[in-house]
């Protein structure tokens, strides 16, 4: 009898260590709408345990992502990298000297210490379109391009939301040598 109960308590042990430690966060624990404080988003990344991996120096966004980037006088971003899961997760903010936040973008990449797939790329591209349309509505702008009939080595979907008090713009871009990469950029109107 102890010899089974032994050999099941090892069955278990190895069966829990063998799982993959990465998975796939629900888009919903990732993304926040609300606009609030830095202080409070600082905290809350550090509860997250992110690690912070900002520059250190002021860097811009394009009028083309953020069209009302040159109406405020921002601080030097903030960028923090979220714990590992089947993506490498960074968030930057962008936020006036009374630190409120007015754009926020999130970069989902390649997690190399696993094979993060096409599919799996596809899976959180798709994931994020539906989550951002559930709260903000339906898009007002949707370019798909086709990476096989592309001259181009790589792709870019557009999609575009507009609501009465956000926007967002969510780009992915693929390779033809495999480069994935899911970006989503949310202001205030």
């Amino acid at each position: 009898m102890k010899s089974r109960i032994l050999f099941l308590f090892i069955i278990l042990i190895f069966y829990s260590c063998s799982g993959n430690k990465y998975s796939n966060v629900p888009v919903r624990d990732e993304i926040d709408f609300s606009f609030k404080k830095f202080s409070e988003i600082k905290k809350e990344e550090i509860d997250k345990k992110s690690k912070d991996i900002s520059l250190g120096y002021f860097w811009g966004i394009g009028e083309d992502i953020y069209p009302s980037f040159e109406m405020y006088k921002f601080e030097i971003p903030r960028s923090y990298q979220r714990n590992e899961n089947n993506f490498i997760l960074k968030v930057d903010y962008f936020f006036t000297k009374d630190e409120q936040i007015k754009f926020k973008s999130y970069e989902w990449n390649e997690n190399e210490k696993i094979e993060t797939s096409n599919e799996m790329f596809n899976e959180k591209f798709h994931e994020i379109k539906k989550y951002i349309t559930e709260n903000l509505g339906k898009p007002y702008l949707e370019v798909y391009e086709d990476l096989e009939k592309s001259k181009e080595e790589m792709a870019r979907d557009d999609i575009k939301w507009q609501s009465k008090n956000l926007s967002a713009y969510l780009l992915r871009f693929r390779g033809k040598g495999g480069f994935n990469q899911i970006r989503l950029a949310i202001y205030c109107n």
